[in-house]
């Protein structure tokens, strides 16, 4: 008898597993079925509704939603399910709903035990479905149903599975005897499956905090690279610049030499002392040197300028001349001569002839000023 006991309890529960999965991946209409869906949610609604309208507002808090959903969140959230089927046709039904559901001792076992509660009347076609699946027989008609992983199944999902089962009415003490039994029996293994859940949640945290740690450090390491490059890539350019600048101005300097050079071909002889019309001009140079120099009257006030900038030519044995000025480079004066009173500035001019501008005939005192940025030109 004990064996045939065990062998019994173990086909009822190999018969609650297969229910329970076959709800849940029974074949549904295509068309239409989430208008089935919104249908069955109305229903469960509807049904709580009606349930506190004729027996008031003291109940389990039901689900309100479909059967699948509830089944799916009571599997995710790894809590108790309790599926009630009932039908006002049935005797019993009135007396159910009236001592057991709403009993406080039992709507308080039910919260402190987190268990997930969804009713339905089976005139309705989800329950109706439900109860073909559960195999009620008699009604009211309770399922206490729990999610589970199978021995031998490590690291799979868990799946829900009848463990419990009431048909016909039951005593809210009898209800909360057996529920605790399936809770000794049965919680455990949510426990377990808990505790693996959290476990991986943890390693994911743990995976993910390494994850981002990692990404953060090379992410900083990538800015690093960034600023280095950067700060390379500028001194580079700031090198690149004051050699090319460097480049510019010993070019420059270079040009200005060697027009000077050939400049100094071009200046014209000092006037013989027999000449008339000559033009007599005393330079101070910038250097504080007095030098001073005969000029023709139709010397032009350029020519002067270039006698001041090549003078330091004139004299030097070794400065060759250059036959011809350097290309792609237009010379201009570092200075300015200047009388000093009344102070009138003498401005280069390659066509003025000396004996024409003011100051400079027949004879003049001339400062040679050198220029800067800020130099006002007057």
């Amino acid at each position: 008898m004990v064996l045939r006991a065990i062998i019994d309890y173990c086909i009822n529960i190999f018969k609650g597993v297969l229910q329970v999965v076959l709800y849940f991946f029974i074949p549904r209409p295509l068309v239409g079925d989430g208008q089935n869906r919104q249908r069955d949610s109305q229903l469960a609604t509807q049904f709580i509704q009606k349930f506190v309208e004729k027996y008031g507002n003291v109940h389990p808090e039901f689900f309100r939603g479909t059967l699948p959903e509830a089944l799916e969140r009571a599997k995710n959230e790894l809590r108790f399910a309790m599926v009630i089927l009932q039908t006002d046709e049935h005797d019993n039904t009135i007396k159910f709903n009236r001592d057991t559901l709403t009993s406080e001792l039992l709507i308080a076992f039910l919260r402190e035990n987190n268990i997930l509660i969804w009713a339905g009347d089976v005139r309705d076609p989800e329950p109706f479905q439900a109860s073909i699946t559960l195999q009620a027989t008699t009604y009211p008609f309770v399922a206490i149903i729990a999610a589970q992983i199978p021995h031998g199944s490590t690291g799979s999902s868990p799946r829900m599975i009848v463990v419990d089962r009431f048909e016909g009415i039951s005593s809210p003490e009898n209800m909360i005897a057996r529920l605790t039994m399936s809770i000794s029996r049965y919680g455990p293994d949510l426990q377990r499956i808990r505790s693996e859940r959290a476990g991986h949640e943890a390693a994911r945290q743990i995976r993910a905090q390494q994850d981002d740690a990692y990404l953060a450090s090379l992410k900083a390491d990538q800015e690093k690279e960034r600023k280095a490059y950067e700060l390379a890539e500028k001194q580079r350019l700031a090198e690149e610049r004051a050699r090319k600048e460097e480049e510019a101005r010993q070019l420059l300097a270079l040009n200005r030499e060697k027009w000077r050079r050939w400049a100094l071909t071009q200046l014209p002889d000092e006037p013989h002392p027999n000449e008339t019309e000559v033009a007599k001009l005393s330079f101070k140079l910038v250097n504080g040197e007095r030098v001073v120099r005969k000029f023709r009257a139709t010397d032009t006030v350029e020519t002067a300028y270039i006698f001041v900038d090549t003078y330091h030519l004139q004299n030097g044995a070794s400065s060759s001349t250059v036959s011809e000025p350097p290309s792609n480079y237009t010379h201009t004066f570092d200075f300015l001569l200047v009388s000093p009173y009344p102070r009138i500035v003498h401005h280069v001019d390659k066509f003025k002839e000396i004996k024409s501008e003011q100051g400079l005939w027949p004879s003049a005192n001339l400062i040679v000023e050198g220029l800067t940025s800020d130099d006002d030109e007057e």
